[in-house]
């Protein structure tokens, strides 16, 4: 979020979904909670137009489907290389997830609680990006310069590129 990136939040579980949506939402980020075609990530521009790009970060606040069986979007991440946070329980397996976070991700007061500190996180992450360009105004200088689209990091997500 610091550097302007596209976060997607990914869940499958039914009974959170608002919960992460409207985290997702209050953030100014993007969430997908309804069943995940698998190849969304790697078959992008196929399936949803050239102008989509994909997302800088996956936060998965659940990474399995069913028992044992990792969500679709885990493997789309790693095979793109998208770095990704996860909420791992005892019965995920952390090696798909570039930073694994070890929690209970079937607990409601759990989920919640992770939902806060990631928006907290985004916002904050969002307000230090406004601080320098605040000053540079402030000061009557020209901005940074813009960030290079082709260095590294600099892919983004599902959402529609505006320019």
């Amino acid at each position: 979020a610091f550097r302007g990136g596209i976060i997607l939040f990914v869940s499958r579980a039914r009974q959170f979904s608002h919960l992460i949506e409207s985290t997702a939402r209050s953030c100014g980020e993007y969430a997908h909670t309804r069943y995940f075609k698998g190849g969304l990530l790697t078959n992008a521009p196929l399936l949803l137009g050239p102008r989509v790009r994909l997302p800088d970060l996956v936060i998965f606040l659940h990474t399995l489907n069913n028992v044992f069986e990792p969500h679709v979007a885990v493997r789309d991440a790693a095979k793109m290389n998208i770095p990704t946070v996860g909420i791992v329980d005892t019965n995920c397996n952390p090696c798909l997830i570039t930073y694994p976070v070890p929690g209970n991700d079937a607990s409601p007061p759990a989920v919640q609680l992770f939902c806060q500190l990631f928006q907290t996180v985004v916002t904050r992450a969002k307000e230090k990006l406004q601080q320098p360009e605040a000053l540079y105004r402030l000061q009557g200088a020209p901005g940074p310069p813009p960030a290079d689209p082709t260095a590294p990091g600099a892919q983004a997500g599902l959402g529609v590129d505006h320019s």
